[in-house]
């Protein structure tokens, strides 16, 4: 798959699994800005923004960090499930 492809991919996933969590920090509406895929396809920034503070949000979903993992790797089909890092979206790096 291309980097494009897999990136969308795990947008729609981590929407939706971001969604379900039922941590207290983690609003109502979250939105998956963007995600960057090192060449690897080992790390993955996720770039997500929110109404309100980020700092609990980007702990909770840190927290979160290994369902979150394991809810990409059961849908998007990669030999190596992408270590997640969090970032807010206004935060972007690559």
């Amino acid at each position: 798959m291309k980097p494009q492809q897999v990136e969308a991919q795990l947008v729609r996933v981590l929407t939706d699994a971001i969604g379900g969590l039922s941590d207290p920090r983690v609003p109502m509406i979250v939105t998956v800005e963007s995600v960057s895929l090192t060449p690897d396809f080992a790390q993955a920034r996720v770039y997500v923004s929110s109404m309100g503070e980020m700092q609990p949000l980007l702990d909770a979903l840190h927290n979160a960090r290994g369902h979150l993992q394991r809810e990409v790797a059961s849908v998007v089909k990669l030999r190596r499930t992408p270590l997640l890092d969090f970032y807010a979206a206004d935060d972007r790096k690559w």
